[in-house]
């Protein structure tokens, strides 16, 4: 799996998650039900709530000996394979997205 697949079905998935169990947040009604949103990282925004979904991943950085390169998820997808004298390279890489929930 790519790291763009990888993350775009990851946020889909916390979305849909979320979408199916309202219990998990609530439109405020006083300052303490804002206070406690905003505990769990949801904060509102426009129409709804902004969260932030932090992923802190393992890539893979794949060359054959045909020169082909391929970044992705390391220990994911990996069936098999021989690099025929390539390099792999692992990573680590962190970073934030901002996920906007209705």
């Amino acid at each position: 799996m790519d790291v763009k697949e990888f993350v775009a079905e990851t946020l889909k998935q916390v979305s849909e998650a979320v979408q199916e169990n309202e219990s998990t947040y609530k439109q405020p009604n006083s300052p303490s039900d804002i206070d406690s949103l905003e505990n769990i990282n949801m904060f509102r925004h426009d129409d709804g709530f902004v969260t932030h979904v932090d992923f802190d991943i393992a890539v893979t950085e794949s060359t054959s000996k045909d020169g082909g390169a391929k970044l992705s998820i390391a220990g994911v997808g990996k069936i098999g394979g021989d690099l025929k004298q390539g390099t792999e390279i692992v990573s680590r890489v962190k970073f934030r997205v901002p996920l906007q929930l209705k």
